[in-house]
């Protein structure tokens, strides 16, 4: 979870970013590796809804499915893309991040 930085989260912030999707995962000799920036991409845009799974708690359904890659974080923060695209992140794989607020 991103301690401090997260309550900075708020909807019309505009945000920069590094995303730590899953981790690529291997064996050195014998030792089972995980390296987490191998597939980090970064993003640029603008809050536009951050949930709460406390608030929000997925539905059974969700949790039915069984498919996610990586591990969730309790915040859903939902990013206006510069291309106008809207995509979920969840808050604990948001690194380097960057929050400008707006008025």
């Amino acid at each position: 979870m991103i301690p401090q930085e997260n309550d900075m989260l708020k909807i019309g912030s505009k945000v920069r970013f590094t995303y730590l999707k899953e981790a690529q995962k291997g064996i050195v000799n014998g030792i089972l590796t995980a390296d987490y920036a191998a597939k980090a991409e970064n993003y640029k845009g603008k809050v536009v809804d951050v949930r709460s799974l406390k608030q929000n708690p997925v539905s059974k359904q969700t949790l039915r499915y069984g498919n996610i890659k990586g591990d969730r974080s309790e915040n859903l923060v939902y990013v206006e893309l510069k291309n106008g695209d809207t995509k979920a992140f969840y808050d604990g794989r948001m690194v380097n991040l960057k929050v400008r607020k707006y008025a």
